[in-house]
């Protein structure tokens, strides 16, 4: 059959309604093939239909026969007449199966040798099942937290231990076709929007409000070498932080300018008592233009820009403002967002903006003195001292636990690293001599302290890479768990969330610490009582948003906390495990449908 017949008859339109143009030379090349095997019989396109619950390109067997097609002369030969056509040879049949590949192999080859398509990027990876991987002299099997043989913990030890529930099943990248997950809804501009200014706060950026000409620190045109291209990033980096700084300024000048054109429209009419809040208006509009030296239509345009600032900063306040993202020009200029919605999203993270803004970027209130309107710093400190509350100002962290009675009050110490409890240990339990302190034993790459010479992209926001503030807060739970940590940004599935942090001892027991080590040789435990971070306030569910994950960096074992998908302005819970809950005579507030120990 040539290929002017195949396209011309009912095969092309078959193609053209399902919309699938490389039918067509995948059935030449198929015809060809047939004729290489010296099959000159006649060849039948058989159709077929099949019911299914997802769309797919692979029939499943019990399909329904609709006919077939003539491939000698196109023509469509219905069901009813399929039994008066001879039945081929059995043993051409049983040679070839009775059925013709309709992509001969070479097009296989041809297929698997051609470049996949690109895929978009979303830094996720794949989450280990529950369990956790013991490891034997550098041999790792797969034994679970609670049930593994050797690596219990003595009797008084086994009071609040949390587990961690994976190892060497590492976090991978999602594989298309095999993870169903339910779909996700894009994100409206207000959401872009909000998320910007979180990011935006948690970012290094250094604000100024005295703009000025900076010189490189040596001559920057010897050459690129690497004294040169330093000094043309930290040129590149202070110019930045004073754009950034110039743009906020823009838009508090711009937002005033507001209030203050509508304060001069109400006094024009108080002054003038028969004009009209028009005719006052364009009198507004004559003594600005007069100034500015723009036309009527330039400045309207600009206003209508300028009254979504002010909106913005009477709904969320002056942070709200100063650290919102480029997209806000454009979001006020389309006013897509706007509504009583986004007005009252702003108001509930109003003060919870300030606190990120205070204790990470103190002087961002400086900038408010171009128009006389300087504010005193509200919250200082470390952002985790403050808990947000919905709606209202932030309390500190040490009034949410005056219910304890404590001799001293509740003290905590925020720390960046693990500190070594002397007393118990002479060196670092968590380092493993089995290990290679170079490479990474998940994706075998070098690892570094320095990020010019660090090879391992595992967890670059701990490890290896930039660390910065985790976009997250404290903040007062409603379901009687006191205080809790909420996402501020959505974090990614497979994305690191914080290392556990805290004391690094032996031999506590009646307190909640987090076992560690995975051999029975070299146990530890992390004790959060004084001093940590923010994951000792992660709560606990039974249908948890992240887990912990055991890491290998640089030969020391880590316990991170890893997302399996986290969404903007939700709480961040893990999996305490059946251990810790049957050690305790409490009930589990957590609310799931699936909750274990809600029903005590």
């Amino acid at each position: 059959m040539e290929c002017s017949s195949i396209s011309s008859g009912i095969i092309s339109q078959l193609c053209d309604i399902l919309q699938n143009r490389e039918f067509l030379p995948q059935l030449v090349s198929a015809l060809e093939e047939s004729k290489r095997r010296q099959n000159n019989g006649r060849l039948f396109l058989q159709v077929k239909a099949s019911l299914c619950t997802v769309p797919s390109a692979v029939s499943p067997d019990g399909s329904l026969i609709l006919g077939c097609v003539d491939l000698s002369d196109g023509q469509l030969v219905p069901l009813a007449q399929l039994n008066s056509i001879p039945t081929p040879d059995p043993e051409d049949q049983s040679r070839d199966g009775g059925v013709i590949p309709l992509t001969p192999q070479s097009s296989i080859d041809e297929a698997c040798t051609r470049s996949p398509k690109r895929r978009k990027t979303v830094s996720g990876l794949r989450l280990a099942p529950f369990k956790s991987m013991v490891s034997h002299d550098g041999v790792d099997s797969e034994i679970h937290a609670q049930d593994a043989p050797g690596n219990s913990v003595s009797d008084s030890q086994t009071h609040s231990i949390r587990q961690v529930h994976s190892d060497t099943g590492f976090p991978q990248r999602k594989k298309p076709g095999r993870d169903n997950a339910a779909p996700v809804m894009e994100p409206t501009s207000t959401d872009k929007l909000i998320s910007g200014i979180w990011r935006q706060v948690f970012s290094p950026v250094q604000l100024s409000r005295l703009p000025s000409v900076i010189e490189p620190s040596i001559n920057i045109r010897t050459g690129v070498s690497g004294d040169v291209f330093r000094a043309v990033n930290t040129l590149c980096l202070k110019y930045y932080n004073q754009s950034q700084s110039s743009r906020a300024l823009e838009m508090i000048v711009q937002a005033y300018w507001i209030e203050c054109y509508e304060a001069r429209i109400a006094v024009i009419r108080l002054q003038n008592p028969n004009f009209s809040i028009t005719e006052a208006r364009m009198i507004a509009l004559k003594e600005a233009c007069a100034v500015l030296n723009w036309k009527d239509k330039d400045l309207r345009n600009r206003i209508a820009i300028w009254r979504g600032y002010k909106d913005i900063k009477d709904a969320g306040g002056w942070a709200s403002l100063i650290f919102a993202s480029a997209g806000v020009y454009r979001f006020c200029k389309y006013r897509t967002g706007f509504g009583e919605g986004f007005s009252t999203r702003l108001r509930h993270i109003r003060c919870s903006l300030e606190v990120a803004a205070d204790t990470l970027h103190p002087e961002w209130r400086d900038l408010l003195q171009v128009i006389d309107q300087g504010e005193a710093r509200r919250y200082h400190g470390h952002p985790h001292e403050w808990v947000t509350v919905t709606g209202a100002p932030a309390v500190p962290l040490a009034s949410t636990y005056a219910h304890l009675d404590l001799p001293h009050g509740f003290q905590y110490r925020f720390i960046d690293e693990c500190a070594i409890d002397a007393a118990a240990f002479t060196d670092d339990p968590r380092h493993m001599p089995s290990l290679d302190p170079e490479t990474c034993p998940v994706c075998k790459q070098r690892q570094s302290d320095e990020i010019e010479k660090n090879q391992c992209a595992c967890f670059p926001s701990l490890f290896g890479g930039i660390r910065g503030p985790v976009p997250m807060q404290l903040f007062h739970t409603t379901s009687g768990k006191n205080n809790g940590v909420v996402a501020r940004t959505t974090i990614e599935r497979g994305t690191a969330i914080g290392e556990f942090i805290g004391l690094v001892t032996s031999g506590i027991c009646g307190v909640d610490v987090m076992q560690g080590g995975s051999h029975k040789t070299r146990t530890y435990q992390i004790y959060q009582g004084q001093m940590g971070n923010f994951t000792r306030f992660i709560n606990h569910s039974c249908r948890p948003n992240s887990q912990f994950q055991r890491f290998y960096w640089r030969g020391a074992e880590r316990i991170v906390v890893v997302s399996r998908g986290v969404v903007a302005g939700q709480e961040i819970t893990v999996d305490y495990s059946n251990h810790y809950w049957n050690q305790l005579d409490k009930k589990c507030l957590c609310g799931e449908g699936c909750c274990r120990f809600g029903g005590r």
